[in-house]
């Protein structure tokens, strides 16, 4: 049995996030299905971590068993072939028997999208959060710049969530900024359940003046989660790539 590795990318919008669900349509059973076809035999996929509905990838990476005689530098093509427009492989490649996608991972980025401007695009929707209020830029960096470093991120994880620690290193986290476009960008080590999304819904209230910087390091250190921001559409979310010892591969 080959343990094959895949890097997939996909928009979201229409699925119930990664993981199958019993009542919706998941990435993982679309992928599934596709490979089972490409294959001719039942596969299941570890992915490196799940997405929520409506979250997007640029650089998810999944591994499977198979005993396909396919060439694994053609296993793409069959596989593309069975998948909708909107999720895509964008390679394949072999790796040790022993590799998991999961438990291997080192390092996952995310970024998230905003448009801070007044003429939102249709070809944004689902995609880009529409978020047109006065943000003031120094704070939004300032603060990006805090999350940096080993915290209890007690107060930007959902309440049903259930885990055995809250803290979680960073090792980058900053915004860039493209005309009426701004990107956050964050990796660590692991992220919690909605944790992302309630870092930028935070640091957006920063921005707006509803959250002092000193208020935003408190929380950053086991705060309460009322006292953050709102958690912000899934829509501007991206798994932009995970990384391995083996190198980073999402291209």
């Amino acid at each position: 049995m080959k343990n094959i590795c895949l890097i997939i990318e996909y928009i979201g919008t229409k699925y119930a996030g990664f993981q199958r669900q019993k009542n919706g349509l998941s990435i993982q059973e679309v992928l599934e299905n596709a490979i089972k076809e490409a294959v001719k035999e039942e596969v299941k996929v570890t992915p490196s971590g799940r997405t929520d509905r409506g979250v997007h990838a640029l650089g998810q990476v999944v591994n499977f068993k198979t005993s396909t005689t396919i060439p694994i530098n053609k296993l793409k093509i069959p596989i593309n072939f069975y998948l909708p427009s909107d999720i895509r492989v964008k390679d394949a490649f072999e790796v040790s028997s022993s590799f998991s996608s999961r438990k291997d991972a080192k390092r996952k980025t995310y970024i998230y999208k905003i448009y801070n401007g007044e003429n939102f695009s249709v070809f944004d929707e689902n995609r880009v959060l529409n978020f047109p209020y006065d943000l003031d830029y120094t704070l939004l960096e300032e603060g990006a710049k805090l999350v940096v470093g080993e915290h209890d991120f007690s107060a930007f994880v959902a309440s049903k969530a259930s885990t055995k620690t809250t803290i979680r290193t960073i090792y980058s986290s900053y915004f860039t900024f493209e005309n009426e476009y701004i990107t956050y960008h964050i990796t660590g080590n692991g992220f919690l359940y909605n944790m992302v999304r309630i870092i930028v819904g935070t640091l957006l209230d920063v921005a707006r003046k509803k959250i002092t910087l000193e208020n935003f390091k408190n929380l950053l250190n086991g705060g309460k989660r009322h006292l953050a921001g709102k958690t912000v559409s899934p829509n501007g979310l991206y798994l932009e790539k995970v990384e391995y010892d083996f190198g980073t591969k999402n291209n």
